[in-house]
């Protein structure tokens, strides 16, 4: 698979054609695509203005990278937890060639549309890749996010019982 048909296979994805998902999940010269999709996502995430800085023309792609793989372990363990059968390869194959999207990027606002619009496109390829339903590919996907979240909010009561207790002892 060229760089070409990658993204055209990328743009499928994000049209959430699930026969484009099956088609990369299933081809392993497109990880090397996937690989350079994600990279220059990473690019267009340091072009844009909002986050412009000398060292982002590689730190961006590395971010960019960082984030599929451990994107991508996470939802693939997820994914498995909940009964699905489905391959890790495949998934970041997936994932990383629909990175085509993460280059609108480069425009700030829609930079945040098109975040939300992974999710989607991340229960589809859970739906493909690892044969779960609906309701499984999404919990899939929110799961790690409602962990994180309520991980966050005990931080946040922890910091701001240790505020508290520091502010009564030091009285």
């Amino acid at each position: 698979m060229g760089f070409q048909d990658a993204v055209k296979k990328g743009i499928e994805i994000v049209k959430l054609n699930r026969e484009a998902y099956r088609e990369v999940a299933s081809e392993p010269a497109a990880f090397t695509q996937a690989l350079i999709i994600t990279g220059l996502a990473g690019v267009a995430m340091w072009l844009c203005p909002v986050a412009f800085t000398a060292w982002g023309v590689i730190t961006g792609p590395l971010k960019a990278l960082l984030a599929l793989f451990i994107g991508t372990a996470i939802l693939h363990f997820v994914a498995i937890l909940l009964g699905g059968k489905g391959d890790f390869m495949a998934l970041i194959r997936v994932l990383g060639v629909g990175r085509v999207l993460g280059w609108a990027a480069i425009i700030p606002v829609l930079g945040w549309i098109v975040n939300l619009w992974s999710l989607v496109m991340a229960v589809v390829a859970v739906e493909e890749i690892y044969g779960l339903d609906r309701t499984k590919a999404i919990m899939s996907v929110v799961l790690p996010f409602a962990v994180l979240f309520v991980l966050w909010i005990v931080m946040m009561l922890l910091v701001g019982f240790a505020s508290m207790g520091a502010l009564l002892f030091a009285a």
